[in-house]
């Protein structure tokens, strides 16, 4: 079966034109999904399980390096948190160039970056080498999470939408998952740089599946239209199977502007601003239990090989609830779900450190910490999906997620700190569970817009 590029049409019979008031944004969220839209929200989950690879790579090789390079606690601290700076100037930066070059653009300049860095992480030597090869490859793992969140929303019809913002946030811990799995099996006889050539073998291969099923949504093109925007938006209407339009609807009054500046707008600036508070203290804890539990894990007596499967299990547990809180949505709601998950992932992290060294007792701790505090972050992403117009979807995401990722590396930084001045795991644990329930409590009072607007 020949493979069509989805930047272009496939040759068949066109359907009808539509008059030219019709929208055709509102006339796909109304509709049924289409099969080109389905395959763009996998290759959307692959990218996303992509993300999840490379960030916690770090994470499983950590006791591993730790050992081989007699590395100290706050040296460890340093380098799970350099990939997180990167990730952050990356959000903040580079991300919110996708709404003005287009989201396929920004994928794969973001694909080059992350291939390129895993690469050098796994031919470094020290952690000085290590530190910037992790920045390095952070500042495409940060773009790449904008974009892909904004993808999932924007393939996505009224009705799937917050089901297809999880169920593509549900990509991080699958990858997390298999990178534990074969760190564990990787780790004893090769070694931890092979973590890192898994991710970059990953790499390359989801550069081409994007190049031949990633399609750019017509979203953003309407709202920024160039000279071919009319034929490209019908190409991709054909092959959803929907009516052709013979003209484009007006961009929104405030495309013109710079994505960043729009975001404190009038009307938008209080609204930014709650967003990412809500994401900033979520990651501060979230990426605590992903940086430190296979860590604290070994400091219980337990081989660096065991510890990286507890990353599986922490995983699992985001996998088991992100399709739960998707689909629950629609009868629910989005908001309380999302809370009551921020506010379980906070107790089971604060009761994680005092679980004494019993594997099966540490691996069911884990999953009741991914199952609130994963789903809780796959809910949040579907929040910030809907908190932004689709002109300015990938800077508000990119803002959100950069400003979040200074919360995740001072969650790192903190809990090395405390860890080497001699606080107890059980203690630690505590402190950083407080920010993911203060979450909790903010996004009780934030305003979502309907998941019927473009």
């Amino acid at each position: 079966m020949a493979v069509i590029n989805p930047a272009v049409g496939d040759g068949a019979e066109a359907p009808s034109v539509t008059p030219s008031a019709a929208d055709p944004r509102i006339a796909l969220l109304a509709a049924p999904m289409s099969a080109y839209q389905k395959v763009g929200v996998a290759v959307v989950v692959a990218l996303c399980m992509l993300d999840g690879l490379d960030v916690m790579a770090i994470t499983f090789a950590a006791p591993a390096i730790k050992a081989a390079w007699g590395a100290t606690d706050s040296q460890i601290g340093f380098v799970l948190a350099s990939g997180l700076v990167g990730m952050a100037i990356g959000s903040l930066l580079i991300a919110p160039a996708a709404d003005l070059i287009g989201r396929r653009r920004m994928i794969f300049f973001s694909l080059s970056v992350m291939t390129a860095g895993t690469l050098w992480s796994a031919m470094t030597e020290n952690v000085s080498a290590l530190m910037f090869s992790r920045v390095f490859t952070g500042l495409g793992i940060g773009a790449m999470i904008a974009v892909i969140s904004s993808l999932a929303a924007e393939y996505s019809n009224e009705r799937r939408r917050d089901f297809c913002q999880s169920m593509f946030a549900v990509g991080f811990p699958i990858g997390g998952m298999l990178g534990g799995l074969l760190a564990g099996k990787l780790l004893p006889s090769y070694g931890w740089p092979a973590i890192f050539i898994v991710a970059t073998v990953f790499g390359l291969v989801m550069f081409a599946v994007s190049w031949l099923f990633l399609p750019e949504p017509i979203a953003p093109m309407i709202a920024r239209p160039k000279g071919d925007t009319l034929d490209r938006v019908n190409a991709y209407l054909k092959r959803c199977g929907m009516p052709l339009i013979s003209s484009l609807p007006p961009p929104p009054d405030d495309a013109k502007s710079a994505p960043l500046k729009a975001l404190f707008a009038p009307g938008m600036a209080s609204v930014t601003a709650m967003i990412t508070c809500i994401y900033f203290l979520h990651v501060i804890t979230l990426f605590f239990v992903q940086s430190w539990a296979p860590s604290l894990v070994t400091r219980l007596g337990f081989a660096p090989g065991q510890a990286a499967l507890i990353a599986v299990w922490l995983n699992l547990g985001g996998i088991i609830g992100a399709p739960l809180l998707g689909l629950s949505s629609t009868r629910f709601g989005l908001k309380p779900l999302v809370v009551g998950a921020l506010t379980a992932g906070a107790v089971m992290t604060a009761i994680f450190g005092s679980i004494p060294a019993d594997f099966v007792l540490l691996a069911l701790g884990s999953v009741a910490m991914g199952l609130g505090l994963q789903s809780g972050m796959m809910g949040l992403y579907a929040a910030v999906a809907r908190t932004f117009p689709a002109h300015m979807r990938v800077s508000g995401t990119g803002f959100v997620i950069g400003v979040g990722r200074v919360g995740s590396v001072f969650g790192p930084l903190l809990a090395g700190a405390l860890l080497s001045a001699g606080l107890t795991a059980a203690s630690v644990a505590i402190v950083m569970a407080v920010p993911s329930l203060l979450a909790a409590l903010l996004l009780l009072k934030f305003p979502l817009r309907p998941p019927n607007t473009p």
